[in-house]
């Protein structure tokens, strides 16, 4: 199938460059980097990547738990698992059980 049509945008440069420079790593142009997230969002029907809002009353929760464990302020293992979280790279289940065993050794 010929491609006829054109899609137009506007980002600050510093996305373009460090975007640029991240397609160009993986051999790719940016228009081909866009043309893949186009055809994974049509093949995935909505966006290729989960899109969530954080639960404030869950981090809340998670984060006292964390600061109020026996009177001990968190360890710098229990910080890291902290941002693992807050980054969204693991869920709120292996975050809480990665706590537990922590403070269990």
């Amino acid at each position: 199938m010929a491609k006829t049509e054109t899609v137009h945008t506007r980002v600050t440069g510093d996305i373009k460059e460090k975007a640029d420079k991240i397609f160009n790593r993986l051999g790719l142009t940016t228009s081909q980097a866009i043309t893949l997230f186009l055809t994974a969002s049509v093949n995935n029907n909505g966006l290729p990547f989960e899109l969530t809002l954080p639960d404030d009353e869950t981090d809340l929760a998670f984060a006292k738990s964390i600061a109020t464990v026996d009177g001990v302020p968190p360890s710098q293992d229990a910080q890291r698992i902290m941002r693992l979280y807050s980054r969204g790279e693991i869920d709120y289940e292996t975050a809480e059980f990665a706590i537990a065993r922590l403070y269990k050794q």
